[in-house]
């Protein structure tokens, strides 16, 4: 597909974010270039195929699993034999949009559920894009794995709860496999108790590890338009002195409402000189008026503009 130069350059750009850059810049990365989809398919799929970093080629499946183009889905099949499990298992799950209605992905995905000879974590993959299927689908499958591999299928079909809080990752892993299904209350539970160990959490960096976490778990809930946990999300814009992980900003554009807006600004006027987060609020506080159908005249529209001038453009 030819692109424009000018596009061209931009998905450069992002493409080297996702190579070099800090995590909360490979996450805006990820974001646009999903936006940017099928122009971007060829760049992040010579990414893959580069000596990158796993945690370089695991952005580019990232992104390519929000694109719907063939190339993406052909790029997603050829890693999944990649040496790298984590590679692999992103490369399985990047074929979630396609396992229903391509029978040559299905047979692969399944095919990699029942092989013992790989990691779990690729094996797991596949049991998780398994388990959005019908159970009839799925039950032979199970019947196949064996006893001794019970604790993997219980895991890709919902019976995992987070019970432990130990890990950062490990909690987005399970919100990113069961935050669509799991009970809201439990998405919600997972909040308070991570923000109890982000607050209490000595480093910087494990701090913000625990935030993202937080994060990708306020997205789970607004995906769902759950508003359940708004309260937290208010009070982490209020709080922020920086860039917060794109999640927030994800969840508050699809279930903030006009209370969110003054923190928003907040953290707007905070931002300083960081430009791609302030512009980032603006578009997310823009889509909360829009959504809410929020008039010139409404009192919290008035204080912003008076109050922020260049928040809401």
């Amino acid at each position: 597909m030819v692109i424009r130069t000018s596009t061209a350059r931009q998905v450069e750009t992002l493409v080297a974010q996702l190579r070099d850059g800090a995590p909360v810049h490979r996450d805006a990365a990820i974001a646009r270039l999903r936006v940017i989809g099928a122009r971007a398919v060829d760049r992040l799929t010579a990414l893959l195929r580069s000596d990158a970093p796993d945690v370089a080629r695991t952005a580019a499946l990232t992104a390519l699993e929000a694109i719907d183009d063939p190339r993406a889905r052909d790029a997603a099949l050829a890693a999944i034999d990649d040496e790298s499990a984590a590679v692999s298992a992103a490369a399985i799950g990047a074929l979630r949009s396609w396992i229903a209605a391509d029978a040559g992905v299905l047979d692969t995905v399944t095919a990699i559920a029942l092989d013992k000879s790989r990691p779990s974590a690729p094996r797991l993959a596949a049991l998780d894009l398994l388990a959005d299927l019908p159970r009839g689908v799925i039950q032979p499958v199970l019947q196949q794995i064996g006893v001794e591999d019970a604790a993997l299928a219980e895991r890709a079909t919902g019976r995992e709860a987070p019970a432990s809080l130990d890990e950062p990752a490990g909690i987005r892993d399970w919100i990113a496999k069961r935050g669509a299904r799991a009970p809201l209350s439990e998405v919600h539970d997972a909040i308070a108790r991570i923000a109890a160990r982000e607050s209490g959490e000595p480093s910087g960096r494990r701090r913000q590890e625990w935030q993202a976490a937080r994060a990708a778990a306020h997205h789970a809930l607004a995906r769902r338009d759950s508003r359940v946990a708004l309260y937290d999300l208010r009070e982490t814009f209020e709080a922020a002195s920086s860039p917060l992980p794109l999640d927030f900003l994800n969840a508050v554009t699809l279930v903030g409402d006009a209370s969110c807006l003054e923190p928003m600004a907040r953290a707007w006027e905070a931002g300083g000189d960081e430009l791609w987060w302030r512009d980032r609020l603006s578009e997310a506080a823009r889509a909360i008026v829009a959504r809410e159908k929020l008039t010139a005249r409404h009192g919290v529209v008035k204080r912003l503009r008076a109050k922020h001038p260049g928040f809401l453009g």
